[in-house]
């Protein structure tokens, strides 16, 4: 018996036509010269909307706003190189296993730095006119042959509700991106984007913190708290060893750059062990950093689910696995391909395949 083929059409990017004519479309690329083609072919990073800066090719992202990014690579660059200077020598004579170990911390933490500013966090592209007109089809049963259009402008629903683990978990729709957020995420006003699993954004690294770069941002933070406490009693020790054998005038004209470490680790210790601290809180909690500053998994936090869940009880958090399985399965599990792809071409006249259900007719033989 014959089985039906796939139907497969072409429409347009323009939301205006809607062309069912396959044949049409297909007279409409043969006239196209390779010239042409080669001219059009863009990468998706060029003609990205969002307020970022990319760099390789596309597979470097980070924010425009720079400002901080650069005070904090300067106290980096500037503090290393101080210790390094002014310390290590002296350091190294009483035990070489001290610099080494400044060394490999450092080295932990830049990478992580550097990972975590040029990193795509999780960037949701924004949704194009024809994904909204055939998901509008799709939705209302119209036939994709039809030749009436769907206006991609037309107001959405503000929320759609979803079940997870039996809570009820609201998804908001996002007017910029034209898209419903997924669970966690959420709209960065300084990126302009929607970021999976958005945490927040930070200044100081250049970007935002969400579901591919959280990871690296903790290990950077926690290294570094690590690292300034060793600085700071490094070059404490170093002063107090000179301090023993001269006026502790001579020991500063000696060796400032000990003094200038010391006023660093000092100001900046306190602030970076408390933020180390707050996010080993929040990986045991399972929380990002959005969701406790809004609140939306505490006990004292009014329900905001549907009217009908029973009004007054809280929402759990329906993410949470335990302290332990929440602090691994976010920090060890290998990370999250990028849905922005960066790196791909542009695509100026895609196409929609849509496959028809075949219906198999049962024939009873007679044996």
């Amino acid at each position: 018996m014959p089985s039906p083929s796939p139907a497969t059409s072409s429409p347009s990017t323009s939301s205006s036509a809607f062309p069912s004519d396959s044949a049409d479309i297909s007279r409409r690329r043969e006239n196209l010269t390779s010239s042409e083609l080669g001219q059009n072919k863009k990468k998706k990073y060029e003609v990205h909307a969002g307020r970022n800066r990319f760099g390789c090719g596309g597979r470097l992202v980070c924010s425009r706003s720079h400002g901080a990014f650069v005070v904090t690579v300067f106290l980096m660059i500037a503090t290393l190189t101080l210790y390094f200077v002014f310390d290590a020598p002296f350091l190294w004579n009483i035990s070489p296993a001290i610099p080494i170990v400044a060394a490999v911390v450092s080295i932990t933490v830049i990478s992580n730095f550097l990972a975590t500013s040029f990193t795509d966090p999780g960037i949701l592209p924004r949704v194009e006119n024809l994904e909204i007109i055939e998901a509008e089809r799709q939705e209302n049963g119209v036939p994709s042959t039809s030749e009436i259009p769907t206006d991609p402008n037309t107001p959405r629903p503000r929320f759609r509700d979803v079940i997870i683990n039996g809570e009820h978990v609201k998804m908001k729709y996002c007017t910029t991106c034209r898209l419903y957020r997924p669970p966690r995420c959420s709209h960065c006003a300084v990126c302009d984007n929607c970021v999976l699993m958005f945490d927040h954004h930070c200044p100081w690294v250049g970007n935002c913190i969400g579901l591919r770069n959280y990871n690296y941002f903790y290990r950077f933070v926690f290294c570094l708290s690590l690292l300034v406490i060793y600085l700071f009693a490094c070059a404490v020790t170093h002063m107090s060893l000179l301090a023993q054998q001269m006026p502790f005038g001579e020991v500063i004209r000696k060796t400032p750059g000990s003094v200038v470490v010391i006023l660093i680790c000092f100001l900046t210790t306190w602030s970076i062990i408390g933020l180390s601290c707050f996010h080993t809180y929040l990986l045991c909690a399972d929380l990002t950093t959005n969701e406790d500053l809004k609140g939306i998994y505490r006990k004292k936090h009014r329900s905001t689910p549907p009217a009908s869940q029973i009004p007054g009880v809280p929402t759990k958090n329906p993410f949470y696995l335990g302290c332990f399985k929440s602090f691994a399965s976010r920090l060890f599990k290998s990370r999250f391909p990028s849905v922005l792809d960066a790196t791909g071409y542009v695509d100026h006249q895609p196409t929609i395949e849509i496959r028809v259900p075949v219906k198999h007719e049962k024939n009873d033989e007679k044996v």
